[in-house]
């Protein structure tokens, strides 16, 4: 009886394991509510390996996403899924980075993004119209989110770098130089504080609201001896300087 028992569990098991393989992704994504902000077309492929042609956030497009879920992850029930998109041919963000579900948390591992400068600067309320050269590059060591009760950041280890940071503004391309941020959790929210050691002067902490997900963000610039003297005719745009010569920054 044992022994028909354990054998029965095997298959019962095995013939489960089939199943996930082989559903396809595109049946999953269907069951999926997304935010109105993200498209996803040209998905294929199986669960255990699938592929998306396009994912589109915020205008932004995202190609050739490929997900593989770990079998060994999926046995212990806590599913990991690498995940890859673009490359260094086409247009458009590249990167890859892990996702592990468990029951009460989301863990993102091994992450890395590069994307040009432009697209995200498109995405942030800036106060002159500027094109952003250069290249942004995003590593994330690990970030943890807790999923009971809403979403909140546990833990949170990586940097934000601009490459070659410049911008066209006021028929002039001006070098702003070094600027990083490093990435944290406070209270539950995902912070990304900027690193005061550039030419900007700019010191300027933003914030992602958890669970509600809205950006905040808030700091200064004080022009000094390294500010560009091309960009000093439009801090009048962002507005008076206080007593200690700092331009205040906020949204």
């Amino acid at each position: 009886m044992k022994k028909w028992f354990f054998f029965s569990a095997v298959f019962l098991s095995s013939y489960l394991v089939f199943l996930v393989a082989s559903a396809p992704l595109l049946l999953l994504t269907n069951n999926v509510k997304l935010p109105k902000n993200v498209e996803i077309s040209g998905v294929s492929g199986t669960i255990w390996q699938g592929e998306i042609a396009k994912v589109t956030i915020n205008n932004i497009d995202i190609k050739d996403v490929n997900s593989a879920l770990s079998f060994w992850s999926f046995i212990r029930l806590s599913p990991a899924i690498d995940i890859s998109f673009g490359d260094a041919i086409s247009s458009g963000p590249e990167g890859k980075f892990t996702l592990t579900v468990s029951s009460d948390s989301l863990i993102l591992s091994n992450a890395s993004l590069f994307m040009a400068a432009n697209q995200v600067a498109s995405q942030l309320p800036l106060p002159i119209p500027v094109n952003a050269m250069g290249n942004v590059e995003l590593n994330v060591a690990e970030l943890s989110v807790n999923t009971d009760n809403g979403l909140t950041c546990r833990q949170a280890s990586g940097r934000l770098t601009w490459l070659r940071s410049s911008v066209i503004a006021l028929d002039n391309t001006i070098k702003l130089g070094n600027i990083g941020a490093d990435l944290s959790c406070e209270k539950g929210d995902f912070l990304a504080k900027v690193n005061p050691n550039n030419n900007l002067g700019l010191s300027f902490t933003a914030r992602l609201l958890m669970p509600s997900q809205r950006a905040t963000g808030e700091g200064f610039i004080k022009p000094g001896s390294q500010f560009p003297e091309a960009l000093k005719p439009a801090m009048t745009f962002i507005g008076r300087a206080d007593q200690q010569g700092r331009y205040q920054l906020k949204f």
